[in-house]
């Protein structure tokens, strides 16, 4: 069986929502010699359902990556109720992952490839002292962040086009690098920024590397026309740092049709 589908003739496909708070995972995918996400949620589903099962992700996060509204699906031939899957797999799960709700859907649903949208937040802690409330939480900026200069650099990078500039270089090359975004809002509440980006899909690190060229354009008070140059250079090196991980969040997955209207446990 290939590792990333699941047993193709078992009788039901259950798609779950799940939350984890990244710290201790090595990531979401299944690795030799480290904890992650996808084992967790298979082990639970092995000892509930008494079944063995690969499940499979509307895509991975990386280690100290978050997730709010992650969607898996698997096949099962269980009868159990959607409900009882749920609190099942709650009992079960280790208390920084948890599954928040579960859907019958169709046998083509795919949680990877039928996802049309996808949206991400970034956490900033901007304030001239650290928090440790904000540790493995969001990034720390301790320079007052000029919220319109970066939704001018923001605006910019709206639309369908490559970004190759805003994904590992041994990524870029080797696959296509066209993504289109939707929406970039930024906010502050408090001390904390909010930018949350929604696209049809994202490339490797490709949020993080964002994030972390526009707040390095903030510091060296670039044009923010800069960043088209930045996206047109189709190269990693001239865009910034990549953000850190823990500041990052996978929001929201979007199905058409969505998952709201398909039989849910609560």
């Amino acid at each position: 069986m290939d590792a990333g589908s699941p047993a193709p003739t078992r009788s039901r496909r259950i798609a779950i929502v799940v939350q984890y708070e990244g710290t201790s995972f090595n990531g979401w995918q299944s690795q030799l010699g480290g904890r992650t996400v996808q084992d967790e949620i298979e082990r639970a589903i092995r000892i509930l359902l008494k079944e063995e099962t690969r499940v499979v992700a509307s895509g991975r996060t990386d280690t100290g990556v978050h997730a709010l509204g992650q969607v898996v699906h698997f096949d099962t031939d269980s009868d159990i109720t959607l409900q009882r899957l749920c609190i099942g797999m709650n009992g079960i799960l280790p208390r920084d992952v948890a599954v928040i709700n579960a859907h019958g859907v169709p046998r083509d649903f795919h949680a990877r490839f039928g996802a049309v949208k996808r949206e991400y937040r970034y956490l900033i802690h901007n304030h001239p002292l650290r928090s440790p409330f904000m540790m493995n939480r969001a990034m720390w900026v301790h320079e007052t962040l000029d919220l319109d200069y970066l939704r001018a650099v923001a605006s910019r990078c709206i639309g369908e086009m490559d970004f190759s500039s805003f994904c590992r270089k041994r990524e870029a090359g080797k696959r296509n690098t066209v993504r289109r975004l939707t929406r970039i809002d930024i906010e502050k509440q408090g001390d904390q920024v909010r930018i949350e980006i929604e696209g049809n899909a994202f490339l490797h690190n490709m949020v993080r590397i964002l994030v972390g060229t526009m707040v390095e354009m903030h510091r060296n008070r670039s044009d923010p026309d800069l960043i088209r140059g930045i996206i047109e250079a189709h190269d990693r090196d001239s865009s910034g740092a990549t953000a850190p991980p823990w500041g990052l969040y996978l929001l929201e997955v979007t199905y058409d049709p969505p998952l709201s209207v398909m039989e849910s446990a609560f």
